[in-house]
């Protein structure tokens, strides 16, 4: 598979990233209601503590969603010189590159699952 090709089928999947942290922001508001309003306060406590990690693997993906669009676009030898600004001791190539991203990608979408899993528990019993 081309480089480029590789980088920009990337970034349109690393993209979704910023809904699934609305989804993840929702929920976390829904949850702090339930807190403040319901008497099932320890599901919705779960489920407000999924958020941080979300929050954290959103910048992340963020963050990779944006380097591999610029790497799209780059001459070949772009990966090299981010391996050098970001002090990476091994050259990476692009393929190890995108795996890595799309495995924070399917982190970010297991943490927002488990969320919204633990919060639709907290619903049904409130």
């Amino acid at each position: 598979m081309k480089p480029e090709f590789e980088c920009a089928f990337t970034a349109s999947f690393l993209s979704s990233g910023h809904v699934l942290s609305n989804v993840s922001n929702c929920a976390a508001l829904m949850a702090a209601a339930g807190i403040l309003f319901t008497h099932t306060r320890l599901l919705f406590a779960g489920s407000l503590l999924c958020w941080p990690l979300a929050c954290y693997l959103a910048v992340r993906v963020a963050i990779d969603a944006s380097l591999f669009q610029e790497l799209a676009g780059a001459p070949a030898d772009a990966g090299r010189e981010l391996d050098e600004m970001l002090r990476v001791p091994k050259e990476r190539t692009i393929s190890e590159r995108s795996r890595g991203a799309l495995q924070l990608w399917k982190y970010l979408i297991l943490a927002v699952a488990v969320q919204l899993a633990i919060l639709a528990a907290a619903l049904t019993m409130s």
